[in-house]
This record gives C-alpha cells, structure tokens and sequence, in this order.
C-alpha cells in the first residue's frame, strides 16, 4: 500500500487530535502522553518527504521493500494508536449528548468502558511502543540513503531509463492490428477537422501495444505520401517543452539544438514545418498540466491544412488536455491474434510444435487476456522449457505473470502506479483485495476508500466527490475499466449490491493492472484463502476476502481492518477490533454475531448486512461512533430500526432497498446531517418523520418515498424541494393508501430533469401529473416501473423518450393499449427501448389506439427482451421485431383470441433474432411450435425453449423444427410417462435439460439412456413417480434431482461419468443407496446431499473420492452426518475439504433453475 499517504492520514489524526475542541476531552488523560504524540509526529514528518524515492526504488532493491513493509506496518499501528485516542473522544462526546435516555443494557455498555486512568496508561504505552518501532525503522533508513522526491525533475532515477521509441516496425512483426490501423489512418488523412493542425489520440493501459501501432501507421505508404514530413517524437514522463521543441526540429531537419533559447528554438521549428502538411507522432505522452502543452501547441500550428498530431497515452486525460478531436480506445487482441503472437514466438527450433504444448500454449495465452507485451514475454520465456513438466509448471503457477517472467512488463505498468499521488496510490493498491476478474460496484469501493481513511478529509471538497475524482483518475489512467455492459463479462466474482431496480456503474481491473497491485501491497491483502493457506497467512495481513464456507479462526489476526464476507465457520470475530469494514454473509448468525462482538466495533466505517434475516438491529449500534456506511439492502425480514440510529452522526449512506417489512423509520431521523444515500424514507406523521424533513440532506442517487398518502397537500409535498435535487438519478414514490391530493402530491413532487430512473407504486389518482406527460421533463429517462396505479386509463407519452431501456408495467387494469398516439413526427416509436415487461393487465387489448400499420412510424426497433404476463385480452404481437432475443409469455394469447391473429402475419415467423422462448400455460402458442413454416427462422436462432404446463404440445414434432437448442427446460407435461429419449436422441446441440412437475415420469427410458448424446447438464425436480434415472452421457458434468418422493436409485452405475464435477441430491426420502463405480468420477468437486433420511451410507468407490472434493453438503440426513462429523467413520476422509457443511443450521432449499 502506498506508505506515504498512510503517514499522511496519521499525521491528520495528530492535526486532529491537537484541536483545542478536542483536547477538552483528552486533557485529564493527555499528561504525559502530549511528549509521545510530539515524538511521533516529528518521526513522520521526517520520513514522509523521504518515502516516494522509497517506493519508487523498491522495484529494484528487495531490501528497500523490506524496509517500506516494516515502516507501512509501523504507520498502520500508528494510525491504529490514533483512532483510538480520536475515537474515545467520539465515544466522551456521544456519551454525553444522551446519556441516561437509552436502555440500562446500553448505559451499562459505557461504564464497561473507557476507564480515564487506564486509557491514559494504555494509549501512553502504545505510542512508547511504536515511537520505538519507528526510531529503528529511522535508523534503518539512513543506510539506503533516499532522497527528498523532486516532483519537478523525475528523469533520473535508475528505473526511468526506459528505452526510447523509435518509429521502424517490421509490418509482418504486427499481429491482430489491421482494424485498428485503418481507422487510425482514416482519421488522420481523410476525416475531416475545423483545426488546421488537429489531433488525434490512441489510449490504452501499458503493454496494449500502443507505440506499435503508432509505428505501423507511420510506416505505411498511404500515410508517408499523404504527409511531409513525418516526424516521431519519446516524449515519456518528461514535457519539457524546450526540449520537445529540439527533438522536433532535429527529427524533421537532421539539425541538433542543444540549447534552451525558446525564442531561437520557435523560428527554427516554424521554418521545419511551416506551410508543411505534417504528421507529429509524440509518443508515451504523460502530461497533464494544461499550460505546458499550449505553451508546444502554440508552436505548432504553422502547418499546413491537414497536418496532424498523433499521440500516444495511456491516459484518456492526458488525450483531453491536448483536445484530441478522435480518440482510438485500444483493447486487447483477439483469441486468434493472441495465439498467432505467442505461437510465432514459442515455437522455435528447440520446441516442437507438440500437441500438449499446443495445448498448454492455449491456456497460458488465455492468461494473458489479450495483452500484446505480455504475451510476447511468455513467449520467450516458454521457448527455453522444452519438457512438458515445465509447461505444465508455468500454467499452474498462480503468480506466474509476477516474478521474472514480467522483468519486461513491469516497469511498464510500475510507470503508471509510480507517478499516481500518494492518495490515489492507496486507493488502487487496496484493489488488489479483490479477485482477478471481479466486477466491482464503484459507490461500494469508493465507500471502500472512504471508510479506510485514503481519501484525504480536509480539502474542503465533499469526500465522496473526491473518492469519485480518484476513481475518474484511475480509468483515466487506464488502471480501472469501466464495465458498461454486464452481460459481456464473466459475474462470478460481483461485489456490490444486487439490487437490480437501479443500473449500479461497476469497474473491473486488468489481471496484469492486478498484479501490479498485488506487488505493491505484498502480504496486506488475502483473497479467498483455503483453510491450509490461512494457517500461513501472515499476521501483518490487514484485509481480507473471505470465503463463506471455510473455517477461520481470526484470534490471532488482531489487526484485521477488512473482513468480507463473514459466514458461519467464522471464530474470533470480537477480537477484531480495529475492523474498518465488515460485510456478514447471509448465512451468518446475525443476531449472536451483533450481539456478542458489536460493542468491540469502535472503529467500524462501513456495515453490511445486506440478504441476512435480521429482524431488528440492537440499540448498541449507536455506539459504532465511526459508522459511515449502513447496508441493509434485501433484509426482508427487518421490522424495525434502532431508536438511538438517530444519534449516528457520522453516517453518510443507509441503504434500505428491498426491505418490505420495514413500515416506520426513527423519529427525528433528520438529524442525521451527513446523509448523502437514503434509499427508503417512509413519510410517518405521528413519528414526525415529514416529507419536509428531507430538506435537511443534501441526497444523492436512489430516493424512494413511501406511505405518501401520510403528505398532507401539495405545500407540504413541496418542502422536499424534489425538482433542485439535480443528484438525485433514482426516484420512487409509492402510495399506501387511497388519498384524493394523489394528483396534486405527485405534481409537487416533480423531480430535476437530470432523472434518470423512475417508479411509481400505488399511485391512486385518475391521471398522471403533468411532468410525467412531458417528455422533454424526463429526456433522460432511462428506466421507469409502473405499478398498480389503478386509476389511471392512459400510459402517458413514453414511446417518445430517446433513451428509455426498460419499461415495466404491472397492475393497471385501467390501460388498453400501451401508445395512445401515433401522429406525431417521430422516426419511431420506443426508439431506444430494449427491455418491456407486462404483468398482470387484465385489459390490455394491444399496442396502439390505431394499428394502422402503414402510417404508424415502426415500434420497438431495438427491443431484445419482452415479458407478457397473464394478459389475457392481448390479441396481437407488435409487428417485425428482428431484434427480439428473448420472449417470455405467461397465460396469454389463450384460447380464441390466438384465432385472432392474423395467420399470414404469423406469430413466431418474424422473430430472426430470438434465442430464448419460454411459454407458460400458452397452448395454443406452444402448438405454433409444430409448424415447419412459423419455426423456419427460429431453426439456427433459438438455443434455450422452456415449455410450462402445455399438456397438448408435441415435444417430438417441436424438435424436428428447432435444431439449435442448447437448454429445453419443460415442466407441468402430464403425457410425459417414460424418458423421452428416442426424440432427444438427435438432438446433438442440447447441453442442458431440466424436467420438473412431471407427475406421470416414472424413469423408464426404450433404449436405457437419456436421449442427448452431448448433455452435460441434467435437472430432474417434482416428478412424484419417478423412479430410476436413465443412463446419463459421459459428457455429463451436473446433476441434480429434488423432491422426488419416489426415486431409489440414481442409475445402475455412474462410473464412466468421469466428467461429472457436481452432484447435487434433495429431498428423496427413499433413496436408500448410491450406485456403485463411482471411482469413476475423477472429476466430482462439488457434492451436496440434503433430506435424504434413508440413506446411510457411502458406496465403497464414492468413499475413495472424498477427499479430493471442495465442497461437501450434508443435511437432513442423520446417519450420513454422524459418520460425517468428529469421531465418525468417513470424518477423516471430509476434514480436509475446504468447504464443508455438516448438518448446517442454515439450510438451502433446492430449487429447479426452471422454476
């Protein structure tokens, strides 16, 4: 972590601590104690201004990152020692605002605590104790000689001697680049600019090849006629303008200026390029001030009409500051360039071509993450390995990017971190906590930084904006991506709320971005550590990610300051009690957890207990005097908040989305001054909780109002000043009741214009508001959710809003159609609509008042997902929607009104782009699946159909049509007696399949297999008969089966299923057996058996498999457990298993995914 600015935040605390407001507080503990704090605040003024050259010269010097350790361990425990002086006056303070108004448990709480004479004994010891510690560490120090960092002149350090570019690429040396050069090309010859001499930027992390392509394009032909002359410049971190100018002029003219004379060096470089039509490449480009680029642009536009300047960077503010008009975001290679790179570079004389290296090749390559430099180092390295083992060795090597292999890579991607300021420093640093490849909620990680204490307090800016700039500077710098669309990356590892009625900006981190943190915060972070691994952890480890079935016993890592998530197999949690931040897992104990260890949690900042079953929080929690973050997201069962959360001063966001039970807030909430998020406020006249009371904060983005029936008129509704809450994104106003000022309420409710997300729940008036009918009032309305405002018989004009995504209507019976009016002048109508749900409109008949097709602008022209549910008056489909992916229709289109429908329109036939159908209780719909004609373009497109309760639909004839499936779920088939597996047998594209409520399946299958040659999932769930499975593939590689009453064996034999990894067990109460073979399953990590009573033992080959699984699952099964369990039989076989869960207190339920 960066060392300096943890010093920086100590030195705060002394700042803080010396305070004439707080020293009345600390006076009668401060004798004696004053002398220490004045020592140690001399030691860190001293080795601060020494730390940069420090860190700067620990990529090369191990002995220098030993010392930054021991010192960053030293400033830690210091800032430790001060938070708590800072927080006992917290605590004095907090004491004495209410003392004896809370409960005796509460009172008593504080007289436990804080002791005057032995706190001053306590905290005079500790800075004694670390003033040592620093002193050796500044006696260490002097050996290596550091220097006071001169920000001004950073050229001359050892490390900074990067080799300077040169324009020459061999074209055949460059793989995978074409696209990128000829739209680079046409942007510099010809697109046109107002500019005379215009710029234009390729931006992308270190190592994506950036000064390759700007090679490439300066060696090709097209771009050397169009331009004379061509010149390239290494600018690197070094804009001094002086000597760019010289380097200039002597590129374009061969003549050396080896002086500074500015005015000299401008005539000289106005003759170079005069009049000409140039290309300047200026390479590595770092600057970021303002001035010194126009003080080198001013001398550059004496060139001819065209001329352009071509800049390198790996920073998009750098691209901004120098106004480049196009900018090229470089990405990585392709799969098929990246193995062309390696393959070229891997395979020399001395390694063959081997089809294990071919095959090793691949995965190390898949590693790189398209990543050109790394690509080429591993590469290199893999062509003096010549055996197969060392392949192998390198692929398994989990830090094999960091050591040796990336000696090119690093001080690459050490430039970008080095020249970061020291606050932004930590905050990227601290990333490192999270796996490679997690996807990161940007508010909760900023949350993150705050809590920690990275983002600097007295700036005078509002600290949250701050940690956002740092974000902005991260992705500016190409440290941090910003994910824009989830669906194309992998969410395995999410962190962050899973509240998806708000669209949440989410980050990500380049593996190799990753590693570099990870090297600058060494042994500071720990990643979903195994139980083996934990053991050797070392104790100087501050923040950890935790995996919730594992075992950790925390008692011997008292500095602990981020723990996430904490689950049931977890120890010692009260002893961590210079915890920061802490997220408990929703299978946790909530309420032992708080209430045994709450009262030690002096130092939290940041709480989740987002997805627990908390009912209601302790009154306690008050005395978490540090809180700034609340996360109470999806606690479906809290009832109630604490009456003392009102004394929480410090807290800054209360998030309370999904949280149904909660009916009343605190009375007097709005004294909590500091709030920036509120996402529930339940308006409560009685408990004075007015709508008038959110004048008092200053809220940023989700707002949801509740019970505002409770507002009394539209003057009242006003004191929210709604419409200059231009941060405010999200809104939603829900009614609890029946009011006649619905109307007039919602009018004064009237938010800014900026709005991007809107809900309206419950809403009891005839009409809605006039701002809800502007469409230039919610321009830029993204997502809105109507629901169960009954009264209302028209939707207001929302097919007109530009950049409306998602629209969601449930409960309105009032409603007969969705567009009320197609005359007006639009292109067309939902233009950039692409998500439309419809529940539950029992009136709806179609979708516009005139379906007069030839004069109506087109509808939906980008729509990819559609929900109609129970609609049963719906008679039409909207006309052409080529870009419908996913269809989901429930108990519409039934009966007559499919008769309805104009045959030669069809149903299906128009729909070239679906890749998901699933119908429920839709008969006659599922019947069109019959139909060679109305299937034809669904053939190569649909890959998943799931067909619920159709009891007349012919499975056999719907699979000669559909030939691309990959998943069929069907459940609710009462035909369905025997496995289906003469018309699956064909069926060579289906890898999942999923039966369930299928009453009459008993198991018994013609030919003995399951059908699917190729299946590697199967789901089989509610089926009462059902018997005996089928002989499964040996692609097989999940298996489930839930609450089949019946069943009493699996199969004959399981073991040449060796590619099974997860076998999965629920509720089979007369499964009294599993099958023998199953030694064969060289591939199971994953088994859970839950609620099977009869069964009491484990066959002789799954015996042999136990100890290699990862996760085991046991419960409900009473012989199983005790044998499983200390003292049991197959105990030491299970001990070892990372995750295990035996007769675990918190018990799953097995739900089919089809459900």
């Amino acid at each position: 972590m960066a060392v300096e600015a943890i010093l920086g935040k100590a030195l705060e605390l002394i700042v803080d601590l010396t305070a004439a407001p707080v020293l009345q507080y600390l006076r009668p503990i401060w004798g004696g104690v004053d002398e220490e704090l004045e020592k140690l605040n001399r030691y860190l003024h001293q080795i601060k201004p020494l730390v940069e050259d420090a860190e700067e010269r620990q990529l090369m010097d191990q002995a220098v990152k030993s010392w930054l350790m021991m010192l960053r361990d030293a400033a830690y425990d210091a800032d430790d020692i001060l938070d708590q002086a800072n927080t006992h006056v917290l605590l004095i303070q907090r004491k004495a605002e209410f003392y004896g108004s809370l409960k005796s448990k509460v009172r008593d709480f504080f007289s436990l605590h804080h002791n005057p004479l032995l706190f001053q004994l306590q905290l005079g010891h500790k800075l004694k104790s670390i003033n040592k510690r620093i002193d050796d560490v500044i006696e260490e120090m002097h050996k290596f000689n550091f220097k006071v960092a001169d920000n001004n002149n950073k050229n001359d350090r050892p490390w900074r001697n990067r080799p300077q570019t040169h324009s020459y690429v061999p074209e055949s040396e460059v793989i995978g680049r074409d696209e990128d050069k000829e739209q680079i090309v046409q942007m510099l010859i010809r697109d046109h600019f107002e500019e005379k001499v215009a710029v234009v930027s390729i931006v992308g992390l270190g190592g994506l090849g950036k000064t390759t392509l700007a090679q490439l394009i300066y060696g090709d032909e097209n771009v050397k006629n169009h331009f004379q002359p061509c010149i390239w410049v290494c600018v690197s971190d070094d804009f001094d303008v002086a000597k760019l100018a010289g380097n200039i002029i002597h590129t374009a003219s061969g003549k050396f200026c080896d002086h500074t004379n500015m005015e000299v060096l401008q005539k000289d470089l106005r003759q170079v390029l005069g009049q000409k039509r140039y290309l300047l490449v200026l390479d590595d480009v770092w600057n970021e001030d303002h001035m010194k680029w126009d003080a080198l642009r001013h001398l550059l536009v004496d060139g001819a009409e065209g001329s352009r300047i071509l800049v390198t960077t790996r920073n998009e503010n750098c691209s901004r500051i120098m106004g480049a008009k196009k900018s090229c975001l470089l990405q990585g290679l392709s799969e098929e360039s990246s193995w062309a790179l390696f393959e070229r570079t891997a395979f020399t004389a001395s390694v063959s071509r081997q089809t294990k290296f071919l095959e090793i090749g691949k995965k190390i390559v898949n590693k790189c993450k398209g990543l050109p430099l790394a690509i080429q180092v591993m590469g290199s390295l893999m062509q003096s390995k010549i055996e197969e083992s060392q392949w192998q060795a390198v692929l398994d090597n989990e830090i094999w990017v960091i050591p040796r292999a990336t000696d090119k890579i690093r001080p690459e991607l050490w430039l970008s971190y080095v020249n970061l300021p020291s606050e932004v420093k930590k905050c990227f640093a601290f990333c490192a906590l999270f796996p490679k490849d997690s996807v990161i909620e940007v508010d909760m990680l900023v949350q993150f930084w705050i809590a920690h204490g990275f983002i600097p307090s007295q700036t005078g800016k509002d600290i949250d904006v701050e940690g956002h700039e740092i974000f902005s500077e991260l992705i500016w710098r190409s440290l941090l991506q910003n994910v824009t669309d989830t669906s194309a990356v992998d969410m395995t590892h999410y962190y962050g709320s899973d509240n998806s009625q708000y669209k949440r900006r989410v980050c990500k981190m380049h593996d190799l971005i990753h590693d570099l943190a990870q090297f600058v915060t060494g042994d500071e972070c720990s990643t979903l550590p195994e139980r083996n691994e934990f053991k050797k952890i070392s104790k100087r480890t501050r923040h950890f990610i935790l995996n919730p079935g594992v075992e950790y016993d925390m008692s011997d890592h008292p500095r602990v300051r981020t723990a996430l998530p904490v689950g049931t197999n977890f120890t010692g949690l009260s002893k961590l009690k210079l915890l920061r931040a802490l997220k408990l897992h929703h299978f946790a104990n909530v309420d032992k957890l708080l209430s045994t260890s709450i009262e030690f949690f002096h130092h939290l900042r940041y709480l989740s207990l987002s997805g627990t079953d908390i009912r209601e929080l302790p009154e306690s929690i008050c005395m978490l005097v540090n809180l700034q973050t609340l996360n109470l997201n999806r606690c479906y069962d809290l009832t109630k908040l604490p009456m003392s959360m009102v004394y929480m001063n410090s807290l800054r966001h209360l998030h309370l989305n999904d949280c149904p039970e909660l009916k009343i807030m605190p009375s007097g909430l709005s004294r909590l001054r500091c709030l920036k998020t509120l996402t529930k406020y339940i308006v409560s006249e009685k408990a004075g909780n007015k709508i008038g009371e959110l004048k008092h904060w200053n809220l940023e983005g989700e707002l949801g109002l509740y019970d505002l029936h409770e507002v009394k008129n539209a003057d009242e509704a006003k004191e929210a000043n709604m419409n200059s809450r231009q941060n405010i994104n999200s809104l939603s106003l829900s009614w609890g009741a029946s009011v006649e000022n619905a109307e007039q309420v919602l009018e004064a409710l009237k938010p800014h214009a900026a709005l991007e997300v809107l809900s309206l729940h419950d809403y009891p008036g005839a009409q809605f508001s006039v701002w809800i009918r502007d469409e230039q009032q919610l321009q830029n309305l993204v997502e809105i959710r109507l629901e169960g405002c009954a009264g209302c018989e028209q939707l207001p004009p929302l097919e007109q809003l530009p950049y409306l995504n998602l629209l969601s209507i449930r409960r309105m019976d009032g409603i007969k159609y969705i567009i009320n009016n197609t005359t007006s002048d639009a292109l067309s109508l939902f233009p950039a609509l692409r998500i439309l749900r419809l529940y539950e409109m029992a009136n709806l008949e179609g979708w516009c008042v005139e379906e007069d097709r030839e004069t109506a602008p087109p509808m939906f022209p980008r729509l990819q997902n559609l929900i109609i549910s129970q609609c049963p008056k719906l008679t039409t489909m909207p006309p052409q929607i080529p870009t419908l992916e996913h269809l989901y229709i429930e108990e519409s289109y039934r009966g007559t009104q499919i008769e309805l429908m104009s045959k030669e329109k069809g149903f299906f036939k128009h729909l070239k782009s679906l890749k998901e159908l699933w119908l429920t209780r839709c008969e006659e719909l599922a019947l069109l699946l019959e139909d060679k004609e109305e299937t034809r373009p669904l053939s190569s497109s649909l890959h998943s159909l799931a067909i619920f309760d159709c009891s007349l639909f012919s499975l056999s004839v719907a699979l000669r049509n559909l030939t691309s499936l990959k998943i069929l779920q069907m459940s609710d088939l009462e035909e369905l007696s025997s496995w289906p597996d003469e018309m699956l047998r064909d069926s060579e594209s289906l890898r999942w399949l999923c039966l369930s409520l299928c009453k009459n399946l008993t198991g018994a299958s013609s030919q003995g297999d399951c059908g699917p040659p190729f299946l590697e999932d199967l789901d089989v769930y509610d089926c009462d008969a059902l018997i005996e499975l089928p002989k499964c593939p040996t692609s097989l590689k999940s298996l489930s089966v839930g609450n089949c009453p019946s069943i009493k064996s699996l199969c004959s034999d399981m073991g040449h299923l060796t590619s099974l990894s997860r076998l999965e067990l629920s509720k089979c109460p007369k499964l009294e057996s599993l099958p023998e073979g199953m030694q064969g399953l060289t591939s199971l990590q994953y088994l859970s058996i839950e609620d099977c009573p009869a069964l009491k033992s484990f066959p002789e080959g799954l015996y042999q498999r136990l100890p290699s699984l990862k996760r085991l699952e046991i419960s409900g099964c009473p012989k199983l457990e005790r044998r499983c369990s200390p003292g049991g039989d197959y105990f030491h076989l299970v001990s070892s298993i990372a995750e295990r869960y035996i007769n675990s207190s918190t018990r799953r339920t097995l739900l089919a995914p089809c459900l």
